[in-house]
């Protein structure tokens, strides 16, 4: 592969561009994933209110977009250690709540960066990670916070996040090799956030999304899921709730 093969596109530069990265959401996630109610409601904002903080990349030999990157512009600026435990909701909702309050953005929050897994381990997650960086340098913001997915969690769901994000490689990096690119590229891990998405669903629901059955209450452990997912057959649901990680990018560095 040729480094001209990658092009970065935005809302900006293809009206369709929406059509062009929709198939990456079933590709790259679990399906229950795609169930979290507050992106549900609010995924059109990112292009209706912040399309400006959205971007791809597309593949010039096929045609199709292999990865793309979400972030989102908060009035929020305060101090890491104080950021909330639910992450990844919390930061959706109050993009919205400061856009409809016309309060001016200090912050850029990661939403998600998602590569096809036909394109993964080709080097291509350090270069995503720069180009949502260089978004919120360009809009002069400080920081860009983001309530990371560490993505091979998935492979110990019975390991608390707490002493997950402490596991480390003999090289003293992160065990975890989404939270290691982000760490390389200079982030900091500033602590876990326990209630990062919430998604509730029946059991017909999880046996639709999970191909599994559920024959009496408690906790399973789910393929793709950070950590079991709480069924209560009684009450005839299951409920999800995603630990993150809360990490730090300081953009004037």
């Amino acid at each position: 592969m040729t480094d001209t093969r990658f092009q970065l596109i935005t809302p900006a530069d293809r009206a369709d561009f929406r059509q062009l990265v929709a198939p990456l959401a079933e590709a790259c996630w679990p399906e229950f994933m795609l169930h979290d109610p507050i992106a549900d409601h609010c995924w059109d904002d990112l292009f209706t209110r912040f399309a400006e903080f959205q971007f791809g990349l597309l593949d010039t030999h096929t045609g199709k977009a292999i990865a793309q990157g979400n972030s989102l512009p908060l009035h929020w600026d305060g101090v890491p250690a104080d950021l909330p435990e639910r992450g990844w909701d919390w930061a959706f909702e109050q993009a919205i709540s400061d856009h409809r309050a016309g309060l001016q953005p200090r912050t850029q929050c990661a939403i998600q960066i998602n590569i096809h897994p036909d394109y993964r381990g080709q080097g291509l997650s350090p270069n995503m990670v720069q180009s949502m960086r260089a978004i919120g340098q360009q809009k002069g913001f400080s920081q860009l916070i983001a309530p990371v997915r560490p993505n091979q969690k998935s492979l110990y769901p019975l390991t608390s996040i707490d002493h997950y994000i402490t596991w480390q490689t003999p090289a003293g990096l992160p065990f975890d090799a989404w939270l290691r690119v982000h760490v390389r590229l200079g982030a900091r891990i500033v602590k876990a956030c326990h209630a990062a998405m919430t998604i509730r669903g029946s059991l017909a629901d999880w046996t639709a999304w999970t191909a599994m059955e559920f024959p009496e209450s408690g906790p399973y452990i789910v393929p793709g899921a950070l950590i079991p997912v709480d069924m209560d057959v009684e009450a005839g649901q299951g409920i999800y709730v995603e630990p993150n990680v809360w990490t730090v990018h300081n953009l004037t560095a």
